[in-house]
């Protein structure tokens, strides 16, 4: 009523058109129609009132049944005459859409008497001369091909009508996994229409993920032989895929696109001819971004027997991932191991599931379950037969780990404020870690390789500002089991300890990050160097001493011999020192002798800073030999000596020479004598 679709709470018009055939009036003619033939308290009998052939006479309603009396009013209905019910009913209120309203109406006629009925059906949702197409694409992780609370819908699959192989039109499936066709010509007679569900991004080596379901016939994707009769509202042409498993990355745990898997016999390693495959595609198919893959073994070719044994072989899409089988979390079963057999499936990971299950769940296993659990395990080689398909040909969430190459995923430095050290000193370090893959990590190690000689303190170790304790073995220190999100840095300070024992020189300390399980470097090596140099106190040599007045020139000071202040006393190197009012002087560290056999040290006083009138007594430049952490002393004295000034005329000499007279020579030694006297 009204046009349009009908729907839970409108208006049906009914027509009921009985024509007499035959070539005999028809007697006692009654036509009637009983609503709960729709089924109960789906339809109900509104206004306006019913008529025959355009009057309400000899139409009555009792209930659900109406009831139209042509021959009491109007005598027998005369061949080739029509006789037209119409009435009107009103739809139950929440029907759901797609239930079918079929009514039915009965005619009687004659005695004895003879009968005939005619029915008309239209489905809630449906309009009257035109069909509905609807369904659902999601993931049955279940196998119940209902869609449950937490399946996968799926969006962006295209379903494309056909009729005859012709493509007449395609739709998309919405958010919640769901497609709709409307306004579709009825079929007749051998008349059908076919569905082809396609995955987004799908190409012509992208495998068919499930068989359709439907009151149809249901294939790989596909359902065929749809009938569409008019005011039909088909439901539940739903496609629940079944997908084996997902190939992921092992590290972020997230599904990958572009990988190639192949099917081969274990025995000989050959790849399965394509005719083994309900969909030949599946050999050598390629995953889309969910990462989905299956294998529909037929078993119709001798290369592909039932009960014989099979191996997955996945190849890498891009040279972002490491060739052959995970190392990250190894399968359960491979070409080297006893195959796993589907059909008994030991360990199913979902018993209540009538198949066989790998893994608990449909998804990849999400970063929380470790790796090499029980919740990663997966199968390569396996046994299949066709006995219970496709429970003895099909494994699910058996999901495969294909090893990213990791080198390079975190940057990584390392620090210290010190340059130089000293033996028994405390260093301390700084290692500043930063994941730059863009995804998160778990498993992670750090390893911090320090130099012969230093030892790490315990109880040092910090990460994030939190006590962390290494393992320490074999001059490495290593945190285990580390996460990281998408971008974090962490950081961990530690100290190290110079030993007794480390000599001179560069030490490098050395810190990189680790794949914890295969031990593959995620990280360049970040290096601190420290310089190990003399200690002051116990390696340099310090010199010390006196300058003095050497009154009687021994060399030695004596008692009363006091020293002499203001004398400057030098090195090889440059030091200089000055004396004290004591005359002393002293050094630290003039110099760092060799550790094995000693240094000669050289000190020289600046005569010219001595006292006026006052001469060396003991070398002016000395040299000694210096062993390392043992003081040096050295001495000097200095003495006042009489200077005589003796004025000779040139009387004393002899004329136009520089000889002296012959009578004044003995006169000289005389006044030494004197001198010395003095």
């Amino acid at each position: 009523v009204g046009g349009g679709a009908a729907m839970p709470g409108g208006q049906l018009d009914y027509l009921v058109h009985v024509t007499n055939a035959s070539t005999s009036p028809a007697t006692s003619v009654v036509i009637t129609d009983d609503l709960s033939s729709a089924g109960a308290g789906r339809l109900t009998f509104v206004n306006p009132a019913a008529t025959m052939n355009g009057s309400t006479a000899g139409v009555s309603v009792v209930g659900l049944v109406i009831t139209a009396d042509y021959s009491t009013s109007n005598g027998p209905l005369q061949p080739g005459q029509s006789i037209d019910v119409r009435f009107r009913t009103q739809i139950a209120a929440g029907l759901p859409a797609g239930t079918t309203l079929t009514n039915t109406g009965v005619v009687a006629w004659n005695t004895p008497q003879q009968s005939a009925s005619a029915s008309v059906s239209i489905d809630i949702g449906g309009t009257p001369g035109s069909g509905m197409l609807n369904g659902t694409v999601w993931h049955d992780a279940n196998f119940n091909k209902i869609p449950d609370t937490g399946e996968p819908l799926l969006q962006g699959w295209a379903v494309g009508l056909y009729h005859s192989g012709v493509l007449l039109q395609s739709v998309v499936t919405d958010v919640n996994g769901v497609y709709h066709f409307t306004g579709l010509p009825p079929t007749n007679g051998t008349d059908r229409y076919e569905l082809r569900f396609t995955a987004p991004g799908a190409g012509p080596n992208t495998a068919k993920l499930g068989k359709a379901d439907s009151a149809f016939t249901n294939w790989l994707q596909r359902i065929t032989d749809i009938v569409v009769p008019s005011g039909s509202n088909l439901q539940n042409l739903n496609l629940p895929i079944g997908p084996n498993g997902v190939v992921y990355n092992p590290m972020t745990r997230a599904p990958i696109a572009g990988v190639i898997l192949n099917m081969l016999r274990a025995g000989s390693r050959a790849p399965l001819p394509a005719s083994c495959f309900d969909d030949p595609a599946q050999q050598g198919q390629i995953t889309q971004a969910g990462g989905y893959y299956r294998f529909d073994l037929n078993f119709s070719d001798p290369a592909c027997s039932g009960g014989g044994s099979y191996l997955v072989e996945v190849a890498t899409p891009t040279s972002s991932y490491v060739a052959g089988e995970s190392l990250l979390i190894p399968s359960t079963s491979d070409a080297s191991t006893t195959p796993f057999s589907v059909p008994t499936c030991p360990g199913d990971a979902l018993p209540a599931i009538p198949y066989c299950e790998a893994q608990a769940s449909e998804f990849a296993p999400p970063p929380s379950v470790p790796a090499r659990s029980a919740g990663t395990r997966y199968y390569l080689n396996l046994t299949l037969d066709g006995t219970a398909v496709p429970g003895s040909n099909q494994i699910y969430n058996n999901h495969i780990p294909l090893d990213p190459q990791l080198a390079g995923s975190f940057s990584i430095t390392k620090t210290t404020p010190l340059l130089n050290v000293t033996r028994g000193q405390l260093i301390p370090y700084t290692i500043t870690i930063s994941n730059v893959i863009g995804a998160s990590m778990q498993g992670v190690r750090i390893v911090d390789r320090y130099p012969a000689g230093f030892r790490y303190v315990p109880g040092s170790a910090r990460l994030d500002g939190l006590p962390a304790e290494p393992t320490v073995a074999a001059r490495e220190l290593v945190w285990n089991g580390l996460s990281f999100g998408r971008s974090d840095h962490r950081t961990i300070v530690l100290l190290l300890a110079v030993g007794a024992g480390v000599g001179e020189g560069e030490f490098v300390n050395r810190a990189q990050v680790i794949e914890g399980l295969t031990g593959k470097p995620l990280s360049g090596e970040a290096t601190a160097t420290v310089r190990v140099v003399p200690d002051q106190t116990f390696d340099c040599t310090d010199v010390f001493g006196k300058v003095f007045n050497d009154v009687n020139r021994n060399g030695v000071q004596d008692d009363g011999e006091d020293g002499l202040p203001g004398v400057r006393v030098a090195t090889a190197q440059g030091l200089e020192a000055m004396t004290d009012r004591y005359g002393r002087y002293h050094i630290t560290c003039a110099i760092t002798p060799d550790e094995d056999r000693g240094s000669n040290f050289v000190l020289k006083l600046d005569d010219r800073t001595l006292p006026s009138g006052f001469r060396m007594s003991t070398d002016q430049l000395q040299i000694k030999r210096a062993t390392r952490g043992k003081a040096l002393r050295i001495n000097f004295g200095a003495s006042i000596y009489r200077v005589v000034a003796i004025d000779l005329s040139d009387a004393a000499y002899q004329p136009g020479t520089t000889e002296i007279r012959v009578q004044w020579r003995p006169r000289l030694n005389v006044l030494l004598e004197e001198l010395r006297k003095a």
